[in-house]
């Protein structure tokens, strides 16, 4: 059983994902078509702001590798939950491009915040306390935020403008501060001493750029269905306008995975739960290639849900063991690539998309990358069964 102090500080860092990817990042996916409809904006400047909030998200998991100093993650920290509102509340209050760029450009900020600085934050309290050091309840969050902007989106999509329904969704993450700041514990006191010697480091160091790439297949294996699995629901007859309700489904499907991902990984081990999880992340773009009806659409997105957000977990959880007296840092390394992934894979596909009429070959396409992401993945575990941050792991 879990002490109350416990059980607050992990729903304050649950709230903060919720706020700083849930709703600085998330709300722009449901508020696209409503901008679209009242300001007639085109596809490339919906995607503009979309790939300058990637920008934003990779500039700061790019800057957070370079911050060893604990008061100073904190402080950031917290600066992000301040942003994350902001920076959604004045979205409402323009129509200027620039400003709006620069809005998704620092909300991509406070999502690194959110992700990297709160998961390393979390897992020093976590190991300095003695607690299990593993972050599903963590990603919980992002799962509760789809979930969260999804309804809001169909809630408020009727009553109110595009303007004002930017400023519900702000006002929503500010009563959300609320409970964050009071729960939120002094993380300055979880700092941990470096004692690992130079060449045990530059092991680790080994070990984790082999995880970078396999992080990065599994990148694409995200944003792929991410970027257009709405669009695919959309195209379909029989599910025209429920793109929102499958995007639903992905958050209710996401929500409860973390948590069951650790249950497995402690039952069975965390190699053969990421195994796993690639393997059903590959089954529900194969989904969308071979039978798209409206069951196979609604299962793809509830085993996508299910295995992306626990192979962000596992693999964020397993750096952050290796690096127990800066997580943050080989978290944000790892971001780096899979946000890399982010950026080109979209382009690639809709290429291929535009060029076909279809999005097979490029569904296709990310299967065989998924599969690379399996092998480089296999070629890490070898290098940690041969004592390569097997210490570190182990904890």
């Amino acid at each position: 059983m879990k002490s109350i102090e416990t059980i607050k500080v992990l729903a304050a860092s649950v709230i903060a994902v919720v706020v700083m990817v849930g709703i600085a990042r998330f709300s722009y996916t449901p508020m696209i078509p409503e901008m679209v409809d009242a300001l007639g904006l085109s596809t490339s400047l919906v995607g503009m702001l979309a790939t300058v909030n990637y920008a934003g998200y990779l500039t700061g998991a790019l800057l957070i590798t370079r911050i060893s100093d604990l008061g100073l993650k904190v402080r950031l920290y917290q600066l992000g939950l301040v942003v994350a509102v902001v920076s959604t509340v004045l979205m409402g209050y323009t129509t200027n491009v620039w400003l709006w760029s620069i809005l998704r450009f620092i909300s991509g900020l406070s999502t690194s915040a959110g992700m990297l600085l709160g998961a390393g934050l979390l897992m020093g309290w976590l190991i300095k306390n003695n607690q299990k050091s593993e972050l599903g309840v963590f990603f919980s969050g992002i799962g509760l935020g789809i979930v969260l902007t999804a309804v809001v989106a169909e809630l408020i999509k009727d009553a109110f403008t595009w303007d004002t329904q930017w400023v519900i969704y702000g006002l929503v993450a500010l009563v959300l501060l609320v409970p964050v700041w009071r729960w939120m514990p002094d993380y300055r006191a979880c700092a941990l001493p470096q004692t690992t010697s130079k060449a045990a480091r530059e092991g680790r160091s080994r070990f984790i750029r082999i995880l970078q790439l396999a992080y990065f297949c599994a990148g694409v294996g995200y944003v792929v269905t991410a970027t257009f699995l709405v669009a695919i629901t959309e195209s379909m007859p029989q599910l025209e306008g429920n793109g929102w309700l499958i995007w639903l489904v992905v958050g209710l499907a996401a929500t409860p995975a973390c948590w069951l991902w650790d249950v497995f990984s402690r039952l069975w081990g965390q190699w053969l739960a990421l195994y796993l999880a690639y393997t059903l992340n590959s089954v529900s773009i194969l989904m969308l290639i071979v039978n798209a009806e409206m069951v196979s659409v609604i299962l793809s997105a509830v085993i996508y849900g299910g295995s992306f957000i626990g192979i962000v977990s596992m693999m964020l959880a397993m750096v952050g063991r290796v690096f127990p007296e800066n997580p943050s840092r080989p978290m944000s390394r790892l971001t780096f690539s899979y946000g890399i992934a982010q950026v080109l894979a979209p382009a690639v596909v809709g290429y291929l998309a535009d060029v076909e009429g279809n999005y097979t070959n490029g569904l296709w396409l990310t299967l065989v990358v998924m599969a690379l992401g399996v092998v480089v993945l296999h070629l890490a575990r070898r290098m940690e069964q041969r004592g390569q941050g097997r210490s570190a792991i182990s904890r």
